[in-house]
């Protein structure tokens, strides 16, 4: 797994994964919503407060409200490189959670259900996620090369464009 993060200003936090068969462990947000953006092969996420699975093909979205706990695995045959963006609004936290193989045993068969057009919860930052499109689109963060520049930039045309000005339903933010 290879984790690029690259930009964190203004309550906006923006990362790129490139997923070889290793998870991204399993954690959850206090503050943040995990908003994430397949541009490559397939993303399973699992969320065992719910005991859902989902899969997210390439220019599929999907948001895991804050604080559920979740994980991405590569959900593409073995040997198939997957990634995804992730954009994230307010001020960063994460939490690992212990026992994660526990967790992990208990998702190991299931079947995933595939996500289809799904929207993100972007509150009220649609203009500041285009303006940082618009930046991206014209300087590429140096730890990226062209084709995860176009990827960034592709994921958060799509926030934006299918993005809800309003906090998720199911977060902490609505309890």
């Amino acid at each position: 797994m290879e984790m690029k993060e690259f930009h964190y200003q203004d309550g906006l936090r923006v990362s790129l994964f490139n997923l070889d068969h290793k998870a991204v462990p399993y954690h959850f947000h206090n503050e943040v919503s995990d908003m994430m953006y397949c541009s490559r092969g397939q993303i399973t996420i699992e969320l065992p407060d719910t005991d859902e699975v989902f899969t997210v093909h390439p220019d599929q979205v999907f948001q895991v409200p804050h604080p559920s706990k979740h994980r991405f695995v590569n959900g593409a045959p073995v040997g198939t490189p997957s990634r995804y963006v992730l954009l994230q609004i307010g001020d960063f936290d994460i939490n690992f959670v212990p026992a994660a193989k526990d967790i992990a045993g208990r998702f190991a068969e299931r079947t995933a259900t595939p996500v289809t057009g799904h929207a993100v919860h972007i509150e009220d930052r649609k203009s500041d996620i285009i303006k940082l499109a618009d930046h991206f689109e014209q300087e590429r963060p140096e730890v990226l090369d062209a084709e995860e520049q176009a990827d960034v930039v592709a994921a958060l045309r799509c926030f934006a464009s299918r993005g809800l000005e309003t906090a998720h339903p199911r977060s902490g933010r609505n309890s």
